[in-house]
């Protein structure tokens, strides 16, 4: 079965997949090779479909799906996801050329489609998996055990942050963090006895990607559990599986309604709702504005700070002071500031390990700056 999008001209499909650390997250698989991107998404009876996503032509994309009767008649749903990953509404095209307007270099690269999940639960999961990777590989048991028993865990995590402030997050981690729920989500679908439609009938997978993984769990597959413990036991999130959790509860309780803030038209105020979420502290937050195509307020982290230190040269940088700095840098591309700092942060990393859309999925946990260092700093070769 083959699904047609148009695209608009000038639209590439590796340029608008390959720019954001999500399109290396399970269960998103680009394929270097033929160009293609292949993952799972979701139909609206729950089932998940494995579709292959690539552009034979200059004028529209070609999504291939399993030849089930059944699927002719989601096809729109199909698609809906498709253009929302890779910003395909109307309204994305004209803060394209807003941008494009204000920003030449980014224009001239083609930059400014911001790769994004199928739906919005995945993409604030995602944003939480980002955050503080490593602390999830340092905590004691002990502590994990008093980080996911309380509902108040912001505030029990504060005592600590000074002593784990050190460390450094790696992307690995969060790559793996993503992982484990997409091999959870494919546990869950074997005891409920669903089986895959593309391996219906067939020998052999269409597709290529990994056996182990499934779709990104639902909340509704999160909630499943009755607490964050129980999570933690299944994918290993560490304190995560208490956001994670409890969000997915919210969600599936009717607290938190998805389609409500993907139509608020207010960046500040989405912002509003959005940091008294567990774990939704301003990283998470504006990462999650990102995605819903607020890009005024820049996701700042250490990321930030080297590009900020080794591209800008302002020595003086660090955690205190970057959201500030950043602001003085990007202001002028308001309010896409979040678009022109991605566009140099992809060049940063391009200049390190070479195009993203041509890298080799086991080399993408050296993306990031942490990694890259310690890569550099190993071969005795100096920052730029």
């Amino acid at each position: 079965m083959e699904i047609k999008v148009r695209v608009p001209k000038g639209f590439v499909l590796e340029k608008a997949v390959c720019n954001h650390g999500f399109f290396m997250m399970a269960p998103n698989r680009w394929m270097p090779s033929t160009k293609t991107l292949v993952r799972p998404l979701r139909l609206p009876d729950h089932r998940s479909v494995r579709v292959s996503i690539s552009q034979p032509c200059t004028t529209f994309l070609s999504i291939s799906a399993p030849d089930e009767p059944s699927l002719y008649s989601n096809s729109r749903v199909i698609k809906d996801q498709v253009k929302r990953m890779l910003r395909l509404s109307n309204a994305d095209e004209e803060q394209l050329k807003k941008f494009h307007g204000l920003h030449k270099d980014a224009a001239k690269k083609g930059f400014g489609r911001l790769f994004r999940n199928p739906s919005l639960f995945e993409d604030l999961v995602k944003s939480l998996l980002l955050c503080r990777a490593s602390y999830v590989h340092v905590l004691p048991n002990s502590v994990l055990i008093i980080l996911l028993k309380s509902y108040s865990s912001l505030q029990t995590f504060r005592p600590y942050e000074q002593k784990l402030k050190g460390l450094k997050k790696s992307f690995k981690e969060s790559l793996e963090l993503a992982e484990g729920l997409c091999v959870l989500q494919k546990r869950l679908n074997i005891e409920k006895g669903v089986v895959d439609p593309a391996k219906r009938g067939r020998k052999k997978q269409s597709f290529c990607v990994e056996e182990s993984w499934g779709n990104f769990p639902s909340p509704q597959e999160v909630a499943i559990f009755k607490n964050p413990i129980l999570l933690n036991k299944k994918c290993n999130l560490g304190y995560r599986a208490q956001y994670v959790h409890e969000l997915a509860k919210n969600i599936t309780d009717g607290k938190i309604r998805l389609m409500d803030l993907e139509k608020l038209c207010d960046g500040n105020e989405l912002y509003q709702k959005l940091m008294p979420l567990s774990g939704f502290g301003d990283f998470v937050s504006s990462n999650a504005l990102m995605c819903m195509g607020f890009y005024d307020a820049i996701p700042c982290d250490s990321e930030t700070v080297r590009l900020i230190k080794q591209v800008h040269q302002r020595e003086d940088c660090d955690k205190k002071n970057m959201n500030v700095m950043a602001m003085e840098i990007y202001d002028r591309y308001a309010p896409f500031q979040t678009l022109a700092y991605w566009s140099e942060l992809v060049d940063y990393y391009e200049n390190k390990v070479g195009k993203l859309n041509e890298l080799d999925r086991c080399l993408y946990k050296n993306v990031g700056g942490s990694a890259i260092e310690k890569t550099y700093i190993t071969n005795d070769t100096h920052l730029d």
